[in-house]
């Protein structure tokens, strides 16, 4: 405790103790009473002026204070230091050459003012399924009637820059192969254009997923591998974290909340035990699941993993 409140003093400067929290000067609004609480055995913080929180308090020294006491911070609380990051990602790092590529040429959009006769049936599914008129504009879906991709729905994904980097195509006939993807890389963040980094992301396994919830990305599976250009956005850009993983990929989803707990990022774990998968609920049963996720640390990480 005290080597930590020494390295909260360095960083923030003098404070005064209140029960169990120790008040600083808030480095996010500068007001000029220490607002700033810090509790050392819940891990959190706020100010109670500008009503900044958070639950990562390695965090909160990695951006304010320098490489050398972050490094001291991890080691005392055995996380990894994140000023290492760079090295660590040095041997898998990913090339900057960007993936670009068009969408089927027989590419409807369901969207659009004027519709063919055919797009009735992929309209109908998309309904069944909960996806509303609003989010077929805002995801951008279409459909293809003839092609490579025939009777399937296409689920587009763009980049931060607003090119396609990769699409989904989803049978919503009868068809042996529920899914056909382009055979391209995966190493992609799922719709980066449409993610808003300074709020809560939820991470899912699927595109019919992410459609049940704004700021979600699907991570096309239930694996996540701390080289992918996903992880590393989320490193860099540290939002809080929802993990939305079908109850069936319960191991995996652990081992990504253990490697994002390492990573010093803020995880929730969204019980899905009851669900088939977040694609089979309504948006507002969701917002449920999400409004009650458990917040991770190493030590409930360690309890779930047990069961």
């Amino acid at each position: 405790m005290k080597e930590k409140l020494n390295i909260l003093k360095e960083v923030f400067g003098s404070y005064y103790k209140s029960r169990n929290e120790y008040l600083f000067v808030c480095p996010f609004c500068k007001h000029h009473k220490k607002k700033l609480s810090i509790n050392l055995d819940l891990g959190v913080y706020k100010c109670w002026v500008c009503d900044t929180k958070g639950k990562s308090i390695p965090r909160l020294v990695r951006q304010f204070g320098s490489s050398h006491l972050s490094h001291q911070w991890c080691q005392l609380t055995n996380e990894i230091d994140m000023s290492d990051t760079p090295d660590l990602f040095a041997e898998t790092k990913i090339p900057e050459e960007k993936q670009r590529l068009s969408l089927p040429p027989d590419f409807i959009f369901l969207g659009a003012p004027a519709l063919p006769l055919d797009a009735q049936r992929p309209l109908r599914y998309l309904l069944a399924r909960g996806v509303t008129l609003e989010d077929i504009r805002f995801y951008k879906l279409g459909f293809c009637s003839d092609g490579e991709y025939r009777n399937r729905i296409i689920i587009p994904s763009f980049d931060e820059e607003g090119y396609c980097n990769y699409f989904v195509g989803r049978a919503y006939k009868n068809d042996t192969l529920k899914y056909k993807n382009p055979r391209v890389s995966r190493n992609i963040i799922f719709n980066e254009l449409l993610i808003d980094w300074a709020s809560p992301v939820m991470l899912v396994e699927g595109p019919f997923d992410a459609l049940k919830a704004r700021n979600s990305i699907c991570v096309l599976g239930s694996t996540l591998n701390a080289s992918s250009r996903l992880f590393q956005r989320l490193v860099e850009k540290q939002p809080r974290v929802y993990i939305g993983f079908d109850n069936d990929a319960l191991q995996k989803a652990l081992r990504v909340i253990k490697s994002m707990l390492e990573y010093g990022l803020e995880v929730y774990q969204i019980q899905t035990s009851e669900a088939e998968d977040i694609g089979s609920l309504n948006k507002s049963e969701v917002e449920e699941l999400k409004a009650s996720a458990v917040p991770m640390s190493f030590e409930n990480f360690i309890f779930s993993s047990c069961q």
